[in-house]
C-alpha cells in the first residue's frame, strides 16, 4: 500500500536529523494499539499532545495517540486540556485506550554523569526520588517535549544526560550511567493512552465513558449531587479529576470517567438527568465512549 493511502496515526515524537523519533512511549503505544493493521498504518510524529489533537481535528491524521494517565504521576493535564479544546473546535472524541509498562533509564553518550539531565516532565515525575537525588548533587534537570527528544539531544551533546527508554538507549547509542537499572519510583509503573479521532468508539459491553463538567461554584453540594446522578443509575465512577480553569481563580472543570457506554441505558439516563439538573454552568461535555483495556490488568505480586 502506498504511504499516501495508509491510515495516518499521530504520536508524540520529535523530528531528528536521522528522521522521525520512534523511541517514545507514545510511539510504542501506537504500535501496540494498531498492531493488527500495522502494515496499513503510516505513523506520523508530532511535537506535542496539543499538536496531535489539532491534527486529528483538522483531519490531517485520522487517529492520534496521547498519554493521559500514569499510575505514579497521575493525569496528564496537557492532554486533557488539548482534547477539551479539540472537541470544542472540531468534534474530536476519545475512541480507544491502551496501556503500556514504563521503564526509564539514566543515560548519556559515554556512560558518565553530566552536569545537566533532560527528560519529559512526566518521565521526571515518575522517577521523582531519583531526580531529587540528582538535584541534591547539584545536577540541573531540564524539560524536553518527549523522552525521545531528550535522548536525541543527549546523543548529540556529550555534556547532557537524559532519562529515557531502553529503546532510546539502543537507537541513539547511549549508555547507562553507572550501570543503573530501571529508575522509576514504582517498578510496576504503567501509562494509559487514549486513542482520539473524529469517529465514535464501538460499543463492546466492556466500555468506559468520559465527561467534562463545570459546576455552579455557589451551589452547595453540587459535586455530591452530580455524582449522585450517576450513583442513582448504578454507574461506577472510575475517575473524578479537577482541572483548573485558566483565568478563573479556584474554579475547576471536572473530568469524570465511568464504566459503561453512552448507548447503555444507565449512562444515557444519567447524561439526560445531568443535562437537565441545573447543576452545571454549561452543558456537560461528552468526550467519548471506548472499549476498556484496564479492567483485567493486575499488579504482579
Amino acid at each position: 500500500m502506498d504511504a499516501t493511502e495508509k491510515l495516518k496515526v499521530g504520536y508524540l515524537g520529535a523530528a531528528t536529523d536521522s528522521g522521525p523519533d520512534t523511541t517514545t512511549f507514545g510511539f510504542m503505544a501506537a504500535k501496540q494499539f494498531f498492531a493488527a493493521t500495522e502494515d496499513e498504518v503510516n505513523f506520523v510524529n508530532l511535537p506535542s499532545h496539543g499538536n496531535i489533537c489539532k491534527a486529528v481535528g483538522k483531519q490531517e491524521i485520522r487517529f492520534g495517540v496521547v498519554a493521559v494517565e500514569n499510575v505514579i504521576d497521575g493525569m496528564v493535564n496537557e492532554t486533557v486540556r488539548a482534547i477539551e479544546a479539540a472537541h470544542g473546535h472540531w468534534g474530536v472524541h476519545i475512541t480507544g485506550e491502551t496501556v503500556i509498562p514504563i521503564e526509564l533509564f539514566y543515560l548519556s553518550k559515554d556512560g558518565n554523569p553530566q552536569p545537566t539531565v533532560v527528560s519529559h516532565e512526566k518521565a521526571s515525575g515518575q522517577c521523582s526520588r531519583f531526580v531529587n537525588q540528582l538535584k541534591d548533587e547539584g545536577i540541573a534537570v531540564e524539560t524536553r517535549n518527549s523522552t525521545g527528544e531528550a535522548a536525541y539531544a543527549a546523543s548529540q551533546n556529550g555534556e547532557l544526560a537524559c532519562i529515557a527508554s531502553s529503546r532510546a538507549e539502543q537507537v541513539y547509542g547511549l549508555n547507562r550511567i553507572n550501570n543503573t537499572g530501571n529508575i522509576v519510583d514504582n517498578p510496576n509503573s504503567m501509562t494509559r493512552f487514549w486513542i482520539i479521532s473524529k469517529e465514535h468508539g464501538n460499543r463492546t459491553g466492556h466500555d468506559k465513558s468520559c465527561f467534562l463538567i463545570n459546576l455552579e461554584q455557589a451551589a452547595v453540594g453540587a459535586l455530591y449531587r452530580t455524582l449522585e446522578c450517576f450513583a442513582r443509575h448504578r454507574c461506577n465512577l472510575l475517575i473524578a479529576y479537577p482541572i483548573s480553569i485558566p483565568g478563573k481563580l479556584w474554579e475547576y472543570t471536572f473530568l469524570l470517567e465511568f464504566e459503561g457506554h453512552i448507548n447503555d441505558d444507565s449512562i444515557d439516563g444519567t447524561w439526560e438527568e445531568l443535562r437537565n439538573s441545573g447543576l452545571c454552568l454549561n452543558p456537560p461535555t461528552f468526550l467519548g465512549s471506548y472499549p476498556s483495556v484496564t479492567t483485567n490488568i493486575t499488579v504482579p505480586a
